[in-house]
């Protein structure tokens, strides 16, 4: 078996599946946005299928939430799943 396989079999038969997909989802943010709105991004969480990112600047936080349907896509993207429906900009 190859080793990508392994660690699927080994990540699902665990029960931690859901777990990645929310730490993927978080640790693919600044990919994602980019370094520089990533370095206005405060705490990043996944929690009820929304994620939730701490943004340090209001005016970049307002147009963040225009964008949030296209980062969900992409995000799930990345994940490879479909792990979070929404983004709350806080």
């Amino acid at each position: 078996m190859r080793i990508d396989a392994i660690l699927k079999y080994m990540i699902d038969a665990t029960g931690l599946r859901p777990e990645f997909n929310r730490r993927t989802v978080e640790s693919a943010w600044p990919d994602v946005v980019g370094k520089h709105i990533a370095s206005y991004t405060g705490k990043i969480y996944v929690k009820d299928r929304t994620l939730y990112v701490q943004i340090v600047s209001a005016p970049l936080k307002e147009e963040m939430s225009y964008l949030g349907e296209l980062l969900v896509r992409q995000l799930n993207e990345v994940a490879g799943a479909d792990v979070i429906s929404s983004i709350r900009f806080i």
